[in-house]
């Protein structure tokens, strides 16, 4: 059950990026908040519209019934960053699954989701980039076209087909820009709270 109390509260006083996981709640807050500044640049009338304070969700049970569109639940459409990328400095997350032949597998995602990138890079090239810690603008672009356009499913046989890890593939999201809803949430459920570091950045026990 979706705690609305929350999510006006996240909505009124967002919890600091980068702080923990977010919410079911502090996502349908980011997403009321996406929406309303969306609604404002296109100077739409916000009451007609029944956003924010002029609806039901943040304005509460007096106000007109907030509408969603799309057919999915509004936690699933807040376009946010993944958690940053200490938390997915642990163990599971570096995990590596070794596989046959991922360039092979690569190829062919980049051939069925690359076509218009020229020249587009082969499974080789992008396995680099998929794995680099750092990304020119133009290979964050052909990382960030790519990531986007992948089925659920191909993004989740990264870890075996391509023998990605976790890590990599929150890294590559992170340096890409990725924002896409349902893959953010998918690499959040990996991230686990950094240990906490003294002064002089040992862990604390």
């Amino acid at each position: 059950m979706i705690d609305f109390d929350a999510v006006r509260h996240a909505y009124h006083s967002p919890p600091p990026p980068g702080d923990h996981v977010p919410t079911a709640e502090e996502r349908i807050a980011a997403y009321e908040r996406q929406r309303v500044a969306e609604a404002r640049r296109r100077r739409l009338d916000m009451r007609d519209s029944r956003m924010g304070e002029y609806g039901s969700l943040i304005g509460g049970s007096g106000k007109p019934p907030t509408r969603f569109e799309g057919g999915r639940p509004a936690e699933f459409m807040a376009r946010m960053p993944p958690m940053p990328i200490e938390w997915f400095d642990h163990e599971n997350a570096r995990r590596r699954t070794p596989c046959a032949s991922p360039d092979r597998y690569l190829e062919t995602l980049a051939a069925d989701h690359l076509a218009g990138i020229n020249p587009r890079p082969d499974g080789g090239k992008l396995r680099r980039l998929l794995r680099a810690d750092r990304l020119t603008d133009h290979e964050a672009h052909i990382v960030e076209q790519f990531l986007t356009r992948l089925r659920m499913i191909e993004l989740a046989y990264l870890l075996s087909r391509a023998s990605l890890t976790i890590y990599e593939i929150a890294r590559a999201m992170l340096l890409a820009g990725l924002t896409t809803p349902a893959k953010v949430h998918w690499i959040n459920q990996f991230a686990s709270r950094p240990p906490a570091r003294n002064r002089d950045g040992y862990r604390v026990r």
